[in-house]
């Protein structure tokens, strides 16, 4: 979804005022099934989570949330300042089932990594079509990104 800089401003700066870093789902990735698809975000407290196909917050309200297992590469603050990164970094990427979609931009935040295994595992053509699940360039536009703008929060203030 394309949200405008100042909706990514407006939504990083209430996600930092609702945040709770006791959470077992503070800055983790998590998924949940919902209408026989797989959804994937960052977890900001026991009930809110950052949905990363929406690029906002949500109540996680009888959902079956999970954490994905065995795959952060970074500490649960780091996620959560990688999230934010990426959410003004990528916050006019048109969102796309195939090519950037909600897994790819939670696991390039939590695992350095924006692949999505939904796509990978479609059948042939698909994931070949689609760079076998992978965005080719992601990964190194974040990291771009995070070294030009050290004080992303102090230049998103202004």
């Amino acid at each position: 979804m394309t949200i405008s800089l100042a909706i990514a401003k407006e939504r990083i700066l209430e996600m930092y005022q609702k945040v709770d870093t006791n959470s077992k789902y503070y800055g983790r990735l998590l998924n949940w099934h919902s209408l026989g698809v797989w959804h994937y975000g960052i977890g900001i407290s026991n009930n809110l989570i950052f949905d990363t196909a929406s690029l906002a917050l949500f109540d996680r309200v009888d959902l079956d949330i999970r954490l994905v297992p065995n795959v952060q590469n970074f500490s649960p603050s780091e996620t959560v300042d990688r999230l934010c990164a990426a959410i003004l970094c990528f916050h006019n990427w048109d969102y796309g089932l195939l090519g950037w979609n909600c897994e790819h931009l939670a696991r390039l935040v939590a695992t350095d990594k924006a692949i999505s295994y939904e796509v990978k595992k479609l059948p042939f053509p698909i994931p070949q079509l689609n760079h076998d699940g992978w965005h080719p360039q992601a990964s190194k536009l974040l990291k771009e990104y995070r070294e030009s703008h050290p004080d992303w929060f102090a230049e998103m203030l202004f």
